[in-house]
């Protein structure tokens, strides 16, 4: 059983928790004369992104179905990237989070956020907490886990590589506790996670 709360706490500290902040508004000020819902050129990031996962690192074990792995961090998602005032937000597949939640639910502390001078890049530093009585949906099959609870910070960096290209890597750090078949238990453990997107 020891080995399935091991691949268990590598799904939930590599798949669940790697953007959860990401989810968030990005703010920062619009260009004088810009329209509320309008991308501008001095915004070069607002668009709709088609985006490819490029790399989860480390990988994840092979007893993991992949299918679980795409449910949950998925392969080809859309993200749009929009200018409301002075707010530039992001969705993800149209979901406030760019992975699939799976039904949990997730306290997100307001990340910071850090503009290059282009507005080529930014930086997206934050955190959270989850706590879960058991595992959603597939993830439950993996073995008897309850009582889980999770506290994480991340850092998303969106970059613009050409006009029309961006990339966006994903690192975070990650610990908590749950209880498993042979009782209480806890762990540690960090990831990165990578994209390419071009614009639609």
């Amino acid at each position: 059983m020891s080995k399935w709360i091991t691949v268990f706490v590598l799904i939930l500290s590599r798949i669940i928790i790697l953007a959860l902040p990401s989810g968030c508004t990005f703010f920062k000020k619009s260009s004088p004369g810009s329209g509320d819902n309008t991308a501008v050129s001095s915004e070069p990031l607002t668009s709709s992104w088609k985006m490819s996962r490029v790399s989860i690192d480390p990988s994840f074990p092979t007893v993991i179905p992949g299918f679980v792995v795409d449910q949950v961090i998925p392969k080809n998602p859309t993200w749009s990237i929009t200018l409301s005032g002075s707010q530039i937000k992001a969705t993800y597949d149209g979901r406030a989070t760019w992975f699939n939640p799976m039904g949990l639910t997730v306290n997100v502390k307001t990340p910071s956020i850090s503009e290059s001078t282009d507005r080529k890049s930014v930086e997206i530093s934050g955190g959270g907490t989850i706590q879960a009585e058991k595992l959603p949906g597939p993830l439950a099959l993996l073995g008897a886990v309850s009582n889980l609870t999770i506290n994480y910070t991340d850092k998303i960096t969106v970059t613009m590589t050409s006009q029309d290209r961006i990339s966006a890597v994903i690192t975070y750090s990650a610990s908590g506790k749950y209880t498993g078949s042979k009782g209480p238990d806890s762990f540690n453990n960090n990831a990165t996670v990578k994209y390419n997107g071009t614009r639609k």
